[in-house]
């Protein structure tokens, strides 16, 4: 005996039309990349970055945490540039809400000459026209911690002790 259900549209859940945002905040997450790429932090805290932002990325490394605030996502990015990560195979969408989710391949090579990849993802809210909340995904969280870790050695115990990182 099979039981019957009530059959329902697929697209169900789907807002409707007119309420789909276009891709106007993909137009300003690429336009964030463009900018970075040529160092224009100036033009990206004053017209990309929504004052109240924040940043997080996941791990248990140096440059893990959630960054609060345009300053320390400006800050982060020098970091993240002195990693020398390089991404390619990027990839974008935008959801129903407005958000963008970008994928991309990462890759670093460690002092040893090791190469490693890092598959990662990252989800961009936006707010007021800005970018507003951003959070990374990464498929491959030992291998970031790793890397992180030896592109970011701390100093000895003794210098720790007295706050110097």
């Amino acid at each position: 005996m099979t039981q019957q259900t009530e059959k329902k549209p697929m697209l169900e859940h789907c807002p409707p039309e007119e309420q789909v945002q276009k891709r106007t905040n993909t137009e300003l997450v690429l336009r964030m990349y463009d900018l970075f790429g040529k160092g224009d932090m100036d033009t990206i805290r004053s017209e990309v970055f929504h004052p109240e932002m924040s940043w997080t990325m996941p791990g248990h490394h140096p440059l893990s945490g959630r960054m609060e605030g345009v300053d320390a996502v400006i800050a982060f990015f020098g970091a993240l540039f002195q990693a020398g990560i390089s991404v390619d195979n990027i990839h974008f969408g935008e959801l129903d809400d407005g958000t963008v989710v970008e994928k991309h391949t990462g890759h670093g090579t460690l002092p040893s000459g090791e190469a490693v990849i890092f598959p990662t993802c990252t989800t961009y809210g936006v707010k007021d026209g800005k970018l507003h909340e951003v959070s990374v995904h990464t498929g491959d969280q030992h291998t970031v911690d790793r890397y992180m870790w030896t592109m970011f050695n701390l100093k000895g115990i003794p210098a720790r002790l007295d706050g110097d990182f």
